[in-house]
């Protein structure tokens, strides 16, 4: 029964989590007006410039998607939707 519980409790916090992320991304793209890209191999392509990236949450995409990104300070583009 204690592995149930467990199970549960896990499943809890990870929804719990995941809505969080949701949350705190879709504010971010809010608040800095994401860009429409498309991925280039390692990079995103938005307009003439090419950004390293990484996704914000676990999506897949691939070589010629367009996404949508919010850059970084540090010039790399966060990838917070397709």
């Amino acid at each position: 029964m204690a592995g149930i519980n467990s199970t549960a409790s896990i499943l809890n916090m990870k929804n719990s989590v995941s809505k969080l992320v949701a949350t705190t991304i879709y504010t971010v793209t809010e608040n800095q007006k994401a860009k429409r890209g498309v991925v280039s191999g390692g990079c995103v392509t938005i307009g003439n410039k090419l950004y390293p990236y990484y996704p914000a949450v676990d999506m897949y995409f691939e070589s010629g998607d367009a996404v949508w990104c919010v850059i970084s300070d540090s010039g790399t583009a966060v990838v917070v939707g397709k």
